[in-house]
């Protein structure tokens, strides 16, 4: 079965040539007005009995609109919501590291479900009252009843950026059916997706495509199917937590070459040690040198941070120690753009097992 829906079949809606009723449901305040298949019900005594948590944030939120939805409606909006905000976090105009999101109360199932997912991906969430703040987080869910089926078009707004995709939902789960659209961003196609979530529900012969097109670009297009992932048991899936960090750490800092610092002129290399190679502890010694680092920042420099390398040049702990530095010069307010990654290397005089101390190395360029 392929999908392939446009915009087109949600403007039939606004036109009311459909003959089947077409709602739409605008969230941050709004009421869940959508008629749903999976609704309260249908639900199973054990549903009623279930621990909704994973559904919440971990900060307010609504239990009645979570509690009158099927388990797999649910699944099926965290896994949009996961969608929409990992492709979030590798914008750099809204890292996490960089802004702080202001959100009102969620009143709907879907709003819950994002604020939960902006929380696990480390967002700073300032509560507000009303639509206030530079990087306010608007949501909506419109849905249409088409002549190739039902279609949802889910929105995610962060201040001028905005992100939507179309889904369809089946008996398998919830599918993208349309590329991801991204305006208010220079620089979309960077963004990589993570369809794999969707593969995991496995299906019957699913198909669908993967890209992300602004009103200036079209990413390149790519199709997936489900029938390479056998289906997935629900508590056997990837820990959409750790998805939504994996994507934040694809993005924190780009990795340069030599030839792209070529017209840089190096000023200072710090070497910050870390006490083992498990730890990302920054310690008071390494935080003063990056303090002494950041005060000699002027415009348009970069700071060039070499952690990865262990012996097999990609170890996650050195990984991990890398974006624990980015992070550091982030909160000094130094520009996501300027705080970047070396490659990785190989060395081939440490054995795996030693958790003596490891270093990174910091490198201050300025252009010349």
């Amino acid at each position: 079965m392929r999908y392939s829906l446009s915009h087109s079949a949600l403007l039939a809606c606004s036109a009311l040539v459909l003959a089947s009723a077409c709602t739409t449901t605008l969230e941050n305040g709004g009421a869940n007005g959508v008629a749903r298949s999976a609704n309260s019900s249908a639900l199973t005594q054990s549903e009623k009995n279930r621990d909704s948590s994973r559904y919440l944030p971990r900060i307010g939120g609504s239990v009645d609109a979570i509690k009158v939805l099927s388990t797999e409606k649910l699944e099926n909006l965290r896994l949009i919501s996961i969608d929409l905000v990992s492709a979030l976090v590798q914008l750099p105009d809204v890292n996490p590291t960089a802004v702080t999101l202001q959100v009102t109360q969620p009143q709907t199932a879907f709003g819950n479900m994002v604020v939960r997912a902006l929380e696990d991906a480390g967002y700073g969430l300032q509560r507000v009252t009303a639509d206030q703040g530079l990087h306010y987080v608007q949501y909506s869910e419109r849905f249409a009843e088409t002549d190739a089926g039902p279609v949802i078009d889910y929105v995610l707004r962060v201040g001028n950026v905005s992100l939507d995709r179309e889904y369809i939902e089946n008996d398998n789960g919830v599918f993208p059916s349309s590329l991801m659209r991204v305006d208010g961003v220079a620089n979309p196609d960077s963004i990589e997706l993570n369809d794999s979530i969707f593969q995991e529900q496995g299906g019957d012969g699913e198909i669908f495509v993967s890209g992300v097109r602004s009103g200036q670009s079209l990413g390149e297009i790519r199709e997936f199917s489900t029938n390479e992932y056998d289906r997935t048991p629900l508590e056997q899936r990837t820990e959409r937590s750790t998805e939504l960090l994996s994507a934040r750490r694809s993005a924190i800092a780009k990795v340069v070459s030599r030839e792209e610092l070529k017209d840089y002129t190096r000023l200072r290399r710090t070497v910050l040690i870390f006490d083992n190679p498990e730890t990302r502890i920054m310690g008071a010694g390494n935080k003063q040198a990056v303090r002494l680092l950041v005060r000699e920042y002027q415009a348009g420099d970069i700071y060039q941070i070499a952690a990865c390398s262990d012996v097999d040049g990609s170890n996650n702990e050195s990984v991990l120690r890398g974006i624990r530095v980015v992070e550091e010069f982030l909160s000094y307010d130094i520009p996501v753009e300027s705080v970047v990654k070396a490659p990785c290397r190989q060395t081939s005089f440490r054995h795996q097992a030693d958790d003596s101390p490891v270093a990174v190395e910091v490198v201050h360029h300025r252009a010349r």
